[in-house]
């Protein structure tokens, strides 16, 4: 599945796998001026050929090398001559040989988004140019080590990948830490932006700074909770029923990969 919005000069791409008519879980790219944030999971190369076809895709940068950002570099490279995808210097080596990590990945990653397949990929430099735009290169790691973040800062936006989900978030993948996180969050407030355009398809278009906000303060927020009832000698189970009451239902779904109790742990780290 494909589905397309556009934002003035910025088109979004919204691709996801159903199942049994249903829709397992999506994630989003973003166009502009030939420029093309995040390619995908390869669950959709089937699909790329009539949703791009409006589209000239000049380059790619992905903003870290999980499988549903870089499933279709692999695409647009043998397809239309596409030059190596631009990330981290971090996420090279993963994005061009993700057999290591991608077959290790939880039965769920393979059935949403599937299995990447090596593709070219070089470092990224501070900024990425188009014919009309100059985006500044951001790290942003937590999420993982390579993550990055574009600003164009004369438009004022902000393509985040999956660094801003939503600005309350309890649910956290076991490899994710949120202290690294939240310091990444805060060094955004540096720039100037207007409009935050989010891998999870979330699209802040006014008063976007105010979100990062409302995001870190919503963690710092969980962090004392949960420092305070851990320091009370609460256990992680205790502390997960007296703050959320249960589990998320991804939990089970991931196989712990995907839950609360990660939220807890990540803050209990260190």
């Amino acid at each position: 599945m494909i589905k397309t919005q556009v934002y003035g000069p910025v088109t979004q791409f919204t691709m996801g796998r159903e199942f049994e008519g249903q829709l397992i879980y999506s994630m989003a790219c973003y166009y502009v001026d030939g420029l093309l944030i995040d390619s995908g999971p390869f669950h959709v190369a089937g699909e790329l050929e009539t949703a791009f076809a409006d589209y000239s895709v000049q380059q790619i940068v992905n903003t870290h090398h999980h499988e549903d950002h870089i499933g279709n570099n692999i695409w647009f490279q043998e397809h239309w001559g596409v030059k190596a995808a631009l990330a981290h210097e971090l996420a090279v080596p993963l994005i061009e040989d993700p057999v290591p990590w991608a077959g290790n990945m939880p039965p769920y990653r393979h059935l949403a988004w599937g299995e990447p397949l090596p593709s070219k990929a070089t470092a990224i430099n501070t900024y990425v140019e188009t014919d009309n735009y100059r985006f500044n290169v951001i790290h942003t790691p937590g999420h993982s080590p390579d993550h990055i973040c574009l600003l164009e800062p004369d438009r004022g936006w902000l393509f985040a990948g999956d660094i801003y989900l939503s600005d309350k978030v309890t649910t956290l993948r076991s490899d994710e830490n949120v202290k690294i996180m939240l310091q990444s969050l805060k060094s955004l407030l540096q720039y100037e932006f207007d409009m935050l355009f989010c891998a999870s398809g979330r699209v802040v278009e006014s008063a976007a700074r105010q979100a990062v906000k409302a995001k870190i303060a919503f963690w710092e927020e969980q962090q004392e909770k949960i420092n305070q009832l851990h320091n009370e000698g609460l256990g992680e189970d205790e502390i997960l029923k007296r703050l959320y009451g249960r589990e998320s239902a991804l939990y089970e779904l991931t196989d712990g990969d995907f839950g609360k109790i990660n939220l807890i742990r990540s803050f209990n780290q260190g």
